[in-house]
């Protein structure tokens, strides 16, 4: 996992998929990882950009020995407050009596998802598009099980305005461990190619490893990146203690 950390790292730097859109290279406006090992979770975010923070970086690759669940997240931001409130992955503990972690890359409708949720639009006042689609997650999951999550995740496909790449991480009370990962654009959206490379999703699978990002690692990490068809989400039961994971495709919409 160290590699993929430094090669996250300099993506964020330097993404030249987004600057050949005409966007400013990097990805700067904070940063911020889950990390679970050895039954313990770090939830670290911080509004500094990762290239910026080499103390953190040194010190997260020193705990990823042995077997782990780590989720990363860089960002740029579209909708929101440039604050630490809508830095990522965030952290919800719904009333269902499960918690979980959430990343979010894309533009989402932040006005629709509020009105699925029945939220008050002054009180998100503020909060990005993914926190939205987050605190909506918080309140209509009635679980984590595959087909309950892939309901709720198809539906906010109807208010996605670019995509939908996203990563779960969900912790049952006792100690379940789930991740959900969906890759999905708007078709209209990717019609134009530079706007695909930009949010395609890559993945390398192997025996003990499992991994989902974005197209950009493939430029600073030379793994045996598979492209992700877009629609696709993957189930992935973790067994920490069997040091172990189960890997379901599924199809979104």
């Amino acid at each position: 996992m160290a590699p993929l950390v430094d090669a996250f790292v300099k993506a964020s730097e330097n993404d030249p998929y987004k600057a050949a859109r005409g966007k400013e290279p990097y990805h700067g406006d904070g940063w911020g990882y889950v990390l679970f090992r050895n039954g313990d979770v770090s939830h670290y975010r911080s509004v500094r950009p990762v290239f910026e923070e080499g103390d953190a970086v040194e010190a997260l690759k020193g705990e990823l020995k042995g077997f782990a669940v780590l989720m990363l997240h860089s960002r740029a931001a579209s909708q929101g407050d440039k604050s630490l409130l809508n830095v990522q992955p965030f952290a919800f503990s719904t009333r269902r009596g499960f918690s979980f972690w959430l990343y979010h890359n894309g533009d989402l409708d932040k006005g629709r998802i509020i009105e699925m949720a029945e939220f008050e639009e002054k009180d998100l006042e503020g909060t990005s598009d993914s926190y939205t689609m987050g605190a909506y997650l918080c309140r209509r999951l009635g679980s984590y099980s595959a087909g309950e999550v892939l309901r709720h995740y198809s539906m906010i496909m109807k208010a996605t305005n670019t995509s939908l790449n996203t990563g779960t991480l969900f912790l049952s009370p006792g100690g379940e461990l789930v991740a959900f990962v969906t890759a999905y654009s708007k078709p209209t959206y990717i019609m134009n190619p530079k706007n695909w490379d930009y949010v395609r999703q890559i993945s390398v699978r192997r025996e003990n490893l499992f991994v989902v990002g974005s197209s950009t690692l493939e430029l600073y990490l030379e793994w045996e990146w598979e492209p992700v068809i877009n629609g696709t989400a993957f189930y992935v039961r973790i067994k920490p203690e069997e040091e172990r994971f189960e890997v379901e495709s599924l199809t979104m919409g």
